[in-house]
């Protein structure tokens, strides 16, 4: 790779790309499989998590609040599991199509064209945001779960000696310890411990979370650019040669662009089924949880915690492949809208290649049963509540 490469290698989602190689979840040259650090991550994580919380599921029936709280943890971090999964298993893929977004990019960030260059520092700056700051929102949100009560458990404790029982860890679960839910100083360690696996899940997860976000997004903003280049080139009075390489110049960054947005259905399709599922249930189990344990802080904090989680997860993904939607089926209607009937034949018959490859649908989808929208994410909404209603009323009559 040449030094000119290198200079502009990470023009596009710069500051992701520098924190996922900081946590060795991006090599510093492409074409590579996924590092062993990433790998020990993603093959760490059930053990760490997800067995012990089974082990709890299956051990504790006597509180029924603790244990659907243990469920509720189960559906997401199961669901983050599977996240990191995809990443490990895509990763060339994501990695191929992260430079092949980037080339697009890059192929118009010399345009002359002022709307086009207030989108691109528009994608910039929005990019470079939501990476700091919901990087920095979910840290805060993790040391909620784990490391807060910790520090207020050991504050407590210093200042009157005592703690209540049982102590809590950062999901319900049984790490094969005897009485470390009643010994401080067995669970001290044991806690600490846990809140440092979860700082690096967390970070891991996160990172992973604002590159998929910032692939979609990009795409999308890629169409709208191809929508202002479709309407210079109609509106403009160009000569035969300079008509041809600017046709040639849009339908080389359309194929492009097209290609990243299939692509990017491929690789979130299944991912994308998992967590509206999951949504739904953790949704309507924390709700459970929220209406039978309303006097208890540390299980209204965490639960609270999970269920914005959930929704802000299933929200994003809605809005961006609706998004996506909208921005694609902008470069036909541009074309279509336009006064196309005023060229000459050969130059309508060009339109209507191009229009003909505009019109191919392009959205996200859960696993092809169902597009990923804002509707969708209402669906979501509305399934959950139901089958809360239906699950208060079981456990009332029960309690009856």
């Amino acid at each position: 790779m040449d030094s000119s490469t290198k200079k502009s290698e990470y023009l596009l989602i710069p500051l992701t790309i520098k924190l996922l190689k900081m946590i060795r979840f991006w090599n510093e040259s492409p074409g590579q499989r996924i590092s062993t650090f990433g790998v020990f991550v993603v093959v760490s994580y059930p053990i760490v998590w997800l067995i012990p919380s089974w082990l709890f599921i299956l051990s504790s029936q006597d509180d029924v609040k603790r244990l659907m709280k243990a469920v509720n943890e189960q559906i997401v971090f199961l669901i983050v599991f599977f996240k990191l999964f995809f990443y490990a298993v895509h990763y060339r893929r994501l990695e191929q199509l992260f430079y092949d977004v980037q080339r697009a990019f890059s192929t118009v960030m010399n345009d002359p064209s002022i709307e086009i260059q207030k989108i691109l520092g528009h994608v910039t700056k929005s990019t470079h945001n939501l990476t700091k700051y919901y990087c920095s929102a979910l840290s805060f949100n993790c040391a909620a779960y784990g490391l807060f009560p910790m520090l207020f458990i050991v504050i407590k404790y210093a200042m009157t000696g005592s703690y209540a029982e049982p102590l809590p860890t950062p999901i319900e679960a049984n790490y094969f310890i005897p009485d470390y839910h009643t010994n401080l100083w067995m669970w001290l360690p044991l806690d600490l411990t846990l809140n440092l696996i979860l700082t690096l899940d967390g970070l891991s997860l996160f990172l992973l979370e604002c590159f998929t976000w910032n692939l979609v997004y990009v795409t999308s903003r890629m169409f709208q650019v191809l929508k202002i280049q479709s309407d210079e080139l109609l509106n403009r009075r160009l000569g035969e040669e300079e008509w041809a390489m600017a046709l040639k110049r849009i339908i080389t960054l359309h194929d492009s662009v097209l290609r990243s947005a299939f692509t990017l259905e491929e690789i979130l399709s299944g991912q994308l089924l998992l967590l509206y599922i999951s949504t739904i249930f953790a949704l309507c189990l924390g709700m459970v949880v929220l209406s039978l344990a309303f006097e208890e802080v540390y299980l209204l904090l965490t639960t609270s915690a999970v269920l914005g989680y959930c929704i802000f997860q299933t929200f994003s993904f809605s809005y961006l492949g609706t998004e996506l939607i909208e921005q694609s089926s902008a470069v036909s209607d541009a074309i279509f809208h336009s006064a196309w009937y005023t060229q000459d034949v050969k130059r309508q018959k060009d339109l209507c290649f191009v229009l003909l490859r505009a019109n191919k649908p392009v959205r996200l989808t859960a696993a092809k049963f169902f597009v990923v929208t804002r509707d969708s994410f209402t669906q979501v909404i509305k399934q959950a509540y139901t089958i809360f209603t239906l699950m208060s009323q079981f456990l009332n009559d029960r309690v009856k």
